[in-house]
This record gives structure tokens, C-alpha cells and sequence, in this order.
């Protein structure tokens, strides 16, 4: 099992990255949150790793907190839910989002997720109503781990909602934005050039 990959980002793609590790080039799976916060090619990362093997494949999944990386393994061990399924749930939907889903037995969010659907979602709900507490476990110490957002890159998150991006979108592209922006038009900026080179 192969716990974490820390290395040289080498090339973006559309769900995907290149790591390089010593010479070795690694192609490793993200979801969509995980691809707009990676750094710029030719900088260093550390990336917490699943190795799904299948008889005829493996395929690495990657992940910037290891909170998220856990949850997709909850998600994955869920009867017809592959770990296709459970990136697409991680790429449209927050821990957060998750836990609120369960909490409050709501659905719809869940429905909006690529190849998931109705019937889908339901059967979700009930698979991690007896999971809720370990997922919200991993949420907050996902929250201790990161610092709470400055006014200025709350209005960042405001304002592209205003611009029809999600408010997950949104929330991702500007937290990418820490430390690189002084001020709301800053953010902005660095939060479009990132959706804008992620093809939303």
C-alpha cells in the first residue's frame, strides 16, 4: 500500500496529475477539489494516496488531506459504489456537504453528482447514516487544519457566486488563493485564472 507520494508536480491534467518521485512518474487520480488547490508545475507536493488494484487494473487516487483521502475508502467500500462514483461525489460535494447531506437526510445534493442519480443517492443516505459520526470526525479535523478565511477572501467567495460558479467551485478556487492575494480583487483574479485552466 502506498500511504503518501511527496514530489514534484510534472504535469496537470484534466483529472489527473503527473508526480514525479525520484525519477518515477506517477499518474495519480484527484477529484476536482484536489485538482484547482495542486500547486503550479515544477513545485513540490505531498499528496496522501488509495492504490485501488482490480484484476485486470490498478489506478492510484490522491488527495491533499488525508480526512478526504479516508472518506473516499468509506465511500468505496459501499456495495456498487466504485472509486469513479466516490471521486465525482468528492469533486461536487464537500465533507461538509457530505455530512449535511446525511444529517438532514437530503438528497439533492448528492442527485447533482455525475452517475449518481436518485435512486443512487437514496441508497447512499442509508449506507452512511451508521458512518455519519466517523465522516464528521474526519471533517473536523479537516476544519482544525485549516486556518479560517479572511473577510476579504469571503467576499472573493461571494463574488463568484454572483458570477455563476458553485459555491463549492468557488470555495475551493479561493482557498487556493491564500497567501497569494492581499485583497478581494486578488483573489478573484488568481480564483478565475484556476477555474478558467480546470475548463470550468
Amino acid at each position: 500500500m502506498i500511504g503518501y507520494l511527496r514530489g514534484i508536480v510534472s504535469q496537470k491534467r484534466e483529472s489527473s496529475v503527473i508526480l514525479e518521485c525520484n525519477g518515477v512518474g506517477y499518474e495519480v487520480l484527484v477529484p476536482k477539489s484536489t485538482q484547482l488547490q495542486l500547486p503550479d508545475d515544477g513545485e513540490q507536493v505531498q499528496m496522501h494516496t488509495h492504490l485501488h488494484v482490480r484484476q485486470e487494473s490498478q489506478a492510484l487516487y490522491g488527495f491533499l488531506n488525508v480526512s478526504q483521502r479516508d472518506v473516499f475508502r468509506v465511500l468505496i467500500n459501499i456495495s456498487n459504489i466504485g472509486p469513479s462514483h466516490a471521486l465525482n461525489i468528492l469533486s461536487d460535494l464537500t465533507l461538509s456537504d457530505l455530512v449535511a447531506c446525511v444529517r438532514y437526510n437530503d438528497p439533492k445534493p448528492l442527485e447533482k453528482v455525475p452517475r449518481i442519480g436518485q435512486a443512487t443517492a437514496a441508497k447512499l443516505l442509508i449506507e452512511l447514516s451508521n458512518k455519519i459520526d466517523h465522516i464528521a470526525a474526519f471533517d473536523a479535523l479537516a476544519d482544525e487544519k485549516s486556518p479560517p478565511p479572511s473577510d476579504f477572501l469571503k467576499d472573493a467567495v461571494e463574488a463568484l457566486v454572483v458570477m455563476g460558479f458553485s459555491h463549492k467551485e468557488a470555495r475551493e478556487a479561493v482557498s487556493a488563493a491564500r497567501g497569494n492575494a492581499d485583497d478581494a480583487e486578488q483573489a478573484i483574479r488568481y480564483a478565475l485564472n484556476l477555474l478558467g485552466s480546470t475548463g470550468t
